[in-house]
């Protein structure tokens, strides 16, 4: 099943640079970005699940790269984004909830 990835209009009560609801909702991501132009989570929202956040590894340059221009741009149902967010979802399940992430078909 493909990711359905939206660009989350931002609340004052989730302080990132951007979210993305997946899955129809059924999944929030908030997104920062470091100094060095690097994306990475600040936390992670499932359905069922819970909320969760930790120590999550920053995104890749060039994949983070992609993904804040694609997020700018309103662009985020394209299948590179989702490569990159499997991607990302697999290099942290250490630190997100590996069945969460399969239970939404993250992974």
């Amino acid at each position: 099943m493909p990711i359905l990835v939206r660009v989350f209009q931002q609340v004052p009560s989730r302080p990132c640079r951007f979210c993305l609801s997946l899955q129809d909702d059924s999944v929030f991501a908030d997104f920062d970005v470091d100094e060095e132009g690097h994306a990475f989570l600040r936390r992670i929202s499932f359905d069922g699940y819970g909320c969760c956040s930790g120590e999550f590894k920053k995104m890749a340059l060039g994949d983070s790269r992609l993904l804040v221009d694609s997020v700018a741009r309103g662009a985020v149902r394209d299948h590179q984004i989702e490569i990159v967010l499997r991607t990302y979802f697999k290099e942290n399940a250490d630190v997100i909830w590996s069945d969460a992430l399969a239970s939404h078909d993250l992974l």
